[in-house]
C-alpha cells in the first residue's frame, strides 16, 4: 500500500536535526589534515577511482572515491581552509534525518516515524560522524544507503499496484553508498529484509519471489562493485590490523549498547551537585529501558524486526565492537541506531519527550567538550603556521601536541602531523614531527620524563606547548661529547625493500659504527610524523674492539624482554613502522643517535647519555616495507 503524501511537519526534521548539530568554533582534526591536503589535487582524487584512498598501499586499502571527491569539492566550493567540509556533515545529517522519518512511515504511523528520526537526530553518539570531517564516511554514507533502501521500499510499493517501477534508482544510489564506504555492503541484504516485511500475506517460496523482484537491482550493484574494488585494490582491502574475536565482540556489544542507550556513561564530568553520579545514571537510564520493555509489550515483532535490521547493519563494523571502551567508536553505529530509535519509540509517545530530557545533558557536555577541544588544535595550528611563516628551520619538532581530548571523545592532532604546514594549509615551508612517543603507553621508552622540557635536537628548529596558544623553543639539552658515526651515505642509510630482503637472507648486513666509543648501551630514536620511535639496545658486535656497532638487523628483530629491549617491553620495533611508512608524505625518517649506560628500572630500562650524535641521520624506507615485515615474520595480512 502506497503511503498518504509526506506531511509538510517532517520538514521540521531536518531543521532540528541540523540546529541541534550546528557547528560552534569548528576546526580540523587528525585524519581531515591527511584528507584534505591529499584532495586539493584533483589528479590525486581522480587516482583514488582506480585505486585505493590517499593512495594508501598498506595498512589500510580502502575504497571510497566519492568521500575523497566531496573533500575537494568543499575547496573548490569554500576555498582554502573554510571549514565547509563540517558544514557539509551537518547539512548530511539532516537529510538522513527526514529519509529515516520516510522509512519509518512504511511501517508505523507519521507521529511515531517522526518522533523516532528525531530521537535518532539527537544520540550524542553522532558526535565523531557529524564533527569530525572524515566522519563523512559514515555521515555521508548513510545519506546514499538510507536513500537507496527509501527507493527499495518505493519500488515494492509500485510493483505491487501493478505500476512500472524503474530499476535503475535503487542501483545507482547503491553504487554511489558502496563507493562511499564499505558499510554500504549491508544495503543488499537490508533491502532483501525490507522487501521481505512489506511483502503481505503469502507462501515463504512466494515471498522469496516477490523480494527478490524487488531487491535484485542491489545486488547486480554489489556484483558490479566487487570485482571494481578487487581491480583498484588488488584486493578485498580493509584494515589489516582488524581483529575478529568472538569473545571480544560479545561482551563489547553490551557495552556499545550501554553506551549508546546511556550516553551519561562516558561524555563527560557531571555539574557540581549534591546528587551522587550513580543517581545520575540510574535516572538516564530508566527513560531506555522502560521504553523498551513497553516497546516489546506493545509491539514485540516491530521491536524484533528492528533488532534484526540493526544487526545486519552492524556486521561490517562487528570487529570495533572489541574497542567498546573508546566513545570515539561510537560512530559506527550511525546508521544501525536508525531501526534502534524506532523501536525505542514503539513504547509510546512518552518516549520522545522522556529520551529527549534523557540525552539533553550528554548533548550538552560532548558538544562542549568538541568545542574545548577544537579551540585548542585551532590555537595550536595557528601558532604552528606563524611559526613556519617565520621562517623556522625546518624540520620542525614540536611537544606537546595532543592526539584527543582528555575524555577520548575527539581527535585533535592525532594524524597527519606533516601536512598541517602544506596545503592547503600553509606553504610547505618546514617539515613538521610529533616529538612525542609513536607508542603513548606508560612503558614506552622516552627522550624526556613526562612533565621535562624537550631538549633541541642537532638539525631543524624543536619546540614545545606549554599551553594551547604559548609555543616556545626547547633549550639546549647537557653538552655531551660528540658521538661520531659512519656506515651512512651523505647523512642516509638505504632501508628499501629490496635492500631489506637481502639483510633477512644474509646477503646484505646494513649498520652503523661509532669509532672509538662503544657504549653499553645505545639509544637510537627514529622520528616519524606522528611521533617518535625510541629504541634502546646493547651493542651488537663482539665484544672486542673500541668502535660501537650497530646491526640493523638485530635491531629489527630485538623484542622487549624484562631487561633491556626495543621500544617498550613486549613489542616489536618493526611493527610500529607500518603506520609510518604507509601514511607519512614520505617513508624517510630523521633518527637520532646517543651512546650511554642504562640501569634497570621497574621491568623497564632507564637510559643515561654520555655521548650523542651531532647530526640527525635519515632513514630511507620504501611503502612496500609492512609486506616485508609480514614476510620475515610469518604473518599473512
Amino acid at each position: 500500500m502506497t503511503p498518504a503524501p509526506m506531511p509538510r511537519w517532517f520538514w521540521l526534521l531536518p531543521l532540528l536535526a541540523m540546529l541541534a548539530w550546528w557547528p560552534i568554533d569548528p576546526y580540523w582534526q587528525s585524519d581531515d589534515y591527511i584528507a584534505l591536503h591529499y584532495a586539493s589535487d584533483l589528479q590525486r582524487v581522480g587516482s583514488d577511482f582506480v585505486g585505493p584512498q590517499y593512495g594508501a598501499t598498506d595498512v589500510w586499502r580502502f575504497y571510497r572515491p566519492l568521500i575523497t571527491a566531496s573533500f575537494w569539492l568543499d575547496q573548490r566550493l569554500g576555498g582554502g581552509t573554510w571549514p565547509l567540509s563540517l558544514y557539509s556533515n551537518v547539512l548530511a545529517h539532516g537529510i538522513s534525518t527526514l529519509l529515516a522519518a520516510l522509512l519509518w512511515r512504511r511501517f508505523v504511523g507519521a507521529g511515531q516515524a517522526f518522533a523516532a528520526a528525531l530521537l535518532w537526530a539527537l544520540l550524542p553518539s553522532h558526535l565523531a560522524t557529524i564533527a569530525w570531517g572524515v566522519g563523512r564516511v559514515d555521515g555521508h554514507t548513510a545519506v546514499w544507503c538510507l536513500l537507496a533502501l527509501l527507493l527499495l521500499l518505493r519500488r515494492h510499493e509500485r510493483l505491487a499496484a501493478g505500476d512500472r517501477a524503474p530499476a535503475w534508482p535503487l542501483l545507482l544510489t547503491t553504487l554511489l553508498a558502496l563507493a562511499s564506504k564499505e558499510l554500504a555492503l549491508v544495503v543488499p541484504p537490508l533491502a532483501v529484509a525490507l522487501a521481505a516485511l512489506r511483502g503481505g500475506p503469502a507462501t515463504p517460496w512466494q515471498r522469496l519471489e516477490r523480494t527478490m523482484a524487488v531487491a535484485w537491482p542491489a545486488w547486480l550493484a554489489l556484483g558490479l562493485y566487487l570485482p571494481l574494488r578487487w581491480l583498484a585494490l588488488g584486493s578485498f582491502g580493509g584494515y589489516s590490523a582488524a581483529q575478529w574475536s568472538l569473545p571480544a565482540i560479545g561482551s563489547g556489544g553490551s557495552t556499545t549498547l550501554a553506551n549508546l542507550a546511556v550516553p551519561l556513561r562516558w561524555c563527560g564530568e557531571l555539574p557540581p551537585s549534591s546528587v551522587p553520579p550513580a543517581a545520575w545514571l540510574w535516572a538516564a537510564a530508566l527513560p531506555p529501558a522502560l521504553a523498551l520493555l513497553v516497546a516489546l509489550w506493545r509491539r514485540p515483532r516491530l521491536v524484533g524486526a528492528a533488532a534484526l535490521l540493526a544487526v545486519l547493519a552492524s556486521v561490517p563494523m562487528a570487529n570495533f565492537l572489541a574497542e567498546s571502551n573508546n566513545p570515539h567508536n561510537l560512530r559506527y553505529w550511525y546508521l544501525p541506531t536508525v531501526a534502534l530509535a524506532g523501536a525505542l519509540v514503539a513504547g509510546g509517545r512518552w518516549v520522545l519527550p522522556a529520551m529527549a530530557l534523557a540525552l539533553a545533558l550528554p548533548l550538552v557536555l560532548v558538544r562542549g567538550a568538541q568545542r574545548t577541544a577544537d579551540l585548542q588544535s585551532a590555537a595550536m595550528h595557528r601558532a604552528l603556521l606563524r611559526e613556519a611563516a617565520d621562517a623556522a628551520p625546518s624540520p620542525m619538532f614540536v611537544a606537546g601536541l595532543p592526539h584527543a581530548n582528555r575524555l577520548g571523545t575527539t581527535v585533535q592532532l592525532h594524524f597527519g602531523i606533516d601536512r598541517l604546514l602544506a596545503a592547503p594549509f600553509g606553504a610547505d615551508a618546514a617539515r613538521l614531527y610529533a616529538l612525542r612517543p609513536l607508542d603513548a603507553g606508560p612503558s614506552a621508552f622516552r627522550l624526556t620524563a613526562d612533565g621535562e622540557l624537550p631538549f633541541a635536537l642537532p638539525a631543524g628548529s624543536t619546540w614545545f606547548f606549554a599551553d594551547a596558544t604559548a609555543l616556545g623553543r626547547a633549550p639546549d639539552g647537557p653538552q655531551l661529547p660528540p658521538l661520531e658515526v659512519t656506515g651512512d651515505q651523505d647523512g642516509e642509510l638505504d632501508l628499501s625493500t629490496p635492500v631489506l630482503f637481502a639483510m633477512a637472507k644474509g646477503e646484505r648486513r646494513p649498520g652503523l659504527r661509532t669509532p672509538g666509543v662503544r657504549p653499553a648501551a645505545f639509544r637510537l630514536t627514529l622520528c616519524t610524523a606522528n611521533g617518535y620511535l625510541a629504541t634502546l639496545f646493547v651493542d651488537h658486535g663482539d665484544g672486542s674492539g673500541s668502535d660501537g656497532t650497530i646491526d640493523i638487523l638485530s635491531w629489527f628483530s630485538a623484542i622487549g624482554t624484562p631487561r633491556i629491549g626495543s621500544y617498550a617491553p613486549g613489542a616489536y620495533i618493526g611493527d610500529a613502522l607500518d603506520v609510518p611508512t604507509t601514511i607519512d608524505r614520505e617513508p624517510v625518517f630523521p633518527v637520532l643517535l646517543e651512546a650511554g649506560t642504562y640501569q634497570l628500572a621497574a621491568g623497564s630500562a632507564v637510559f643515561t647519555p654520555t655521548h650523542r650524535c651531532r647530526r640527525l641521520l635519515r632513514f630511507r624506507f620504501d611503502r612496500d616495507y609492512p609486506q616485508w615485515r609480514r614476510a620475515v615474520q610469518g604473518v599473512s595480512r
